[in-house]
C-alpha cells in the first residue's frame, strides 16, 4: 500500500459537465435500456437522455414511474406487449421510431432491462439504420440479472455455478437449454416463462433433468411488490399455484436457487468454498457429473436390475396444444411406470428417437454378460405400423440393449376413445361416421387402421367407414362425400380422428368437408394404460 487515499470519482460540475456530452440530437434515436422495473436502477446515461427526449416511446416494462417526471410538453407513447395483447406490432413499432425522427424529434425508445437481451433493440436498430436515421444504443440492467439477484439468487457462485444460460421460455425448450439444466454448474434464467411454466417442467422432466432441481421465481423483480418462491422441478408448478404468481417473473434453474443457498449454515453443510480457482476447476468434488449422467452430460443408461428406461416415441409435431398433448399423456404414464419415462420423436421435433436410444442402451458389443438385460423400451405413441415404426424406431434400437413395443393400435380401448370424443362432438342417432386414419404405404399398417374402424363400428352400433389424410385410399375428403351420399337431406357427416394429437394430421381431417370433427384420442387414461401394456409386452411380462 502507497499510504496514498484511493482516488475518487469527479464530483459537482465536473459530473455535470460529463453528463453533457450524452447527447441526444434532433432526427435521433436512443434505445435506452430502462433496466428490471426500479426507477433508480436505470443507467446515468440513459435517465441523462431520457430528460432530452421530445417524445418517449414506452414499453410495459421498466421504470414507468420516470415517465411521470418528464416535462408536459413531452409525449409518451404506450406501446407496450402484454400476454397475449400487442397494440402493435414489431414492425409497426419500427416504423413508428422511423416517422419520429424523420419529423425532426428527439426520440427515446424506452425499454426494460437491456435492449439487446430479449428487448427486441436489435430489430429496432436494423429499421433506423435502413431509414438513414442516427441511432444510439444504452446498455441497461436486465432482468434476467437482477432478477435473480433481487430474489437473493446469485446466478454464479465459486464452486456451485461457473455459467449462466439466458432463454427466451415463451415455447419449448431447445437442445442447448436441456443441456444446460442437465449441467449442475450451470444457472438456467428463464424469461417470460412463468405462463409457460407447466409445459417447461414437463418437457424438462421427460427429458432426465432431476425432479430434485432447485428452482425459483422472482415476480416483479426490483419493486415494492416483488415476490420470491422457491421450490424444486417436482413441486414448483404447485408452489407458484398456491402463491398466485404471475407475469412479469423470471425462473430460475440450478443449485443456487435452493432455499436458503446463501444462510452461511446452509452453504457450509452443502459444500466447502474452494481456496483457489474460478471456473469449472473449482467446482465442488463430484459436480461435474450430474445424478443420472455421463460424464458427457448424456443420461446414464439404467443400471442392472432397475427397470428398463420407457421411451414414449411420437411423431413430431409444430402444433403447441399438439406438443401440450403428448407431454400431458407422457406425464400421466410416467406416473405409473415402473421406472423412468423420456420423450423421442420421429420426424419433425426434438430430441430424436435414435440420439434418446443412444443415451439410455449401450451398444451390443459394449455389454458385459452380467449387463446382457434390455436397458430401454420404445413404446411407439403411433397407432399402426409403417416407415416410423419399422425403420426409425426399429433402426434406434438395432445394434442395442434396447427394444421396440408394438403400435397403440388395433385396441378396442381406443374404440372406446374415440366414442368418447364423438359423444363430446355431439354425435347423433343417424349420423354418418367416417374414422380418419393419418395413413400409411405400408399394407400392414392399412390393414390396421381398417380394422380399427371395424371395432369403432362394433362399438357405436353402426357402420364406421374409413379415410386417409394422405398415402392410402381412399382419402378423408372421399370417405366424406360417399358418407354423404347415403345421408338423407341435412344428414350429418362426422368424423372420428384416429390421431393421437391436434397437429398437422388433424388439421387436415378437419379440413375435408365434414360437418362435425371429433377432437383427437389425446391424453387419455386407456391410451396410457396401451402403452403401459405395450411396454410389459415388449419385456415379455
Amino acid at each position: 500500500m502507497s499510504g496514498q487515499p484511493a482516488s475518487r470519482p469527479a464530483e459537482g460540475p465536473q459530473v455535470e459537465a460529463r453528463l453533457v456530452e450524452a447527447r441526444l440530437e434532433p432526427g435521433t434515436v436512443a434505445l435506452v435500456g430502462g433496466g428490471p422495473g426500479a426507477w433508480d436502477l436505470i443507467t446515468v446515461r440513459g435517465l441523462t437522455l431520457l430528460r432530452q427526449a421530445d417524445v418517449v416511446v414506452a414499453d410495459r416494462l421498466g421504470p414507468r414511474s420516470l415517465l411521470d417526471e418528464l416535462a408536459d410538453d413531452v409525449e409518451v407513447i404506450d406501446v407496450g406487449k402484454r400476454p397475449g395483447a400487442h397494440p402493435l406490432s414489431q414492425e409497426a413499432i419500427g416504423a413508428l421510431l422511423v416517422r419520429l425522427a424523420q419529423d425532426g424529434r428527439r426520440v427515446v425508445r424506452l425499454k426494460g432491462g437491456d435492449p439487446f437481451v430479449l428487448g427486441r433493440g436489435g430489430e429496432e436498430v436494423l429499421a433506423c439504420r435502413a431509414a438513414g436515421i442516427d441511432v444510439m444504443v444504452v446498455p441497461g440492467v436486465t432482468s434476467a440479472l437482477a432478477g435473480p439477484a433481487a430474489g437473493d439468487v446469485p446466478v454464479t457462485q465459486r464452486g456451485t455455478a461457473v455459467a449462466v444460460h439466458i432463454v427466451n421460455a415463451h415455447g419449448d425448450l431447445g437442445p442447448a437449454d436441456l443441456a444446460a439444466l442437465a449441467d449442475p454448474g450451470t444457472t438456467t434464467v428463464l424469461m417470460m416463462g412463468v405462463g409457460w411454466l407447466p409445459r417447461l417442467v414437463a418437457q424438462a422432466l421427460l427429458n432426465g433433468i432431476s425432479p430434485a432441481t432447485p428452482v425459483a421465481v422472482v415476480q416483479e423483480a426490483t419493486l415494492p411488490t416483488q415476490r420470491t418462491v422457491r421450490g424444486t422441478l417436482a413441486d414448483i408448478e404447485q408452489v407458484v399455484a398456491d402463491a398466485g404468481i404471475g407475469h412479469p417473473a423470471v425462473i430460475v434453474v440450478g443449485r443456487t436457487a435452493a432455499d436458503g443457498f446463501l444462510h452461511p449454515e446452509e452453504l457450509a453443510a452443502a459444500a466447502d468454498v474452494p481456496a483457489h480457482g474460478a471456473g469449472r476447476e473449482a467446482l465442488a468434488e463430484g459436480a461435474e457429473i450430474a445424478e443420472g449422467l455421463t460424464a458427457d452430460g448424456l443420461p446414464a443408461p439404467a443400471a442392472p436390475g432397475t427397470a428398463p428406461v420407457l421411451i414414449g416415441c411420437s411423431h413430431g409435431t409444430r402444433s403447441r396444444e399438439g406438443r401440450d398433448v403428448l407431454r400431458a399423456l407422457l406425464t400421466r404414464i410416467a406416473a405409473q411406470a415402473p421406472g423412468p419415462v423420456r420423450e423421442a420423436f420421429v420426424d419433425v421435433q426434438a430430441p430424436d428417437v435414435r440420439a434418446v436410444v443412444a443415451a439410455h442402451a449401450e451398444l451390443a458389443e459394449m455389454r458385459t454378460r452380467e449387463a446382457e438385460t434390455v436397458q430401454a423400451v420404445v413404446v411407439p405413441l403411433l397407432l399402426s405400423v409403417g416407415y416410423h415404426v419399422k425403420d426409425d424406431i426399429g433402426g434406434a434400437v438395432a445394434g442395442r440393449a434396447a427394444t421396440a413395443a408394438g403400435p397403440l393400435g388395433p385396441d378396442p380401448r381406443l374404440a372406446e376413445v374415440m366414442a368418447q370424443r364423438l359423444d363430446e362432438a355431439g354425435l347423433r342417432d343417424g349420423d354418418a361416421v367416417v374414422m380418419a386414419g393419418s395413413g400409411t404405404r405400408d399394407p400392414e399398417g392399412v390393414a390396421q387402421v381398417e380394422e380399427m374402424a371395424r371395432l369403432l363400428s362394433a362399438r357405436l352400433g353402426r357402420e364406421a367407414t374409413v379415410g386417409f389424410a394422405y398415402a392410402a385410399t381412399p382419402s378423408v375428403p372421399a370417405a366424406v362425400a360417399a358418407a354423404r351420399e347415403g345421408l338423407p337431406k341435412g344428414g350429418r357427416v362426422v368424423v372420428a380422428s384416429y390421431v393421437l394429437a391436434p397437429g398437422h394430421f388433424h388439421d387436415l381431417v378437419s379440413g375435408a368437408g365434414a360437418d362435425v370433427v371429433a377432437a383427437p384420442l389425446g391424453d387419455h387414461e386407456l391410451v396410457a394404460e396401451i402403452a403401459l401394456e405395450r411396454y410389459e409386452a415388449a419385456l415379455g411380462a
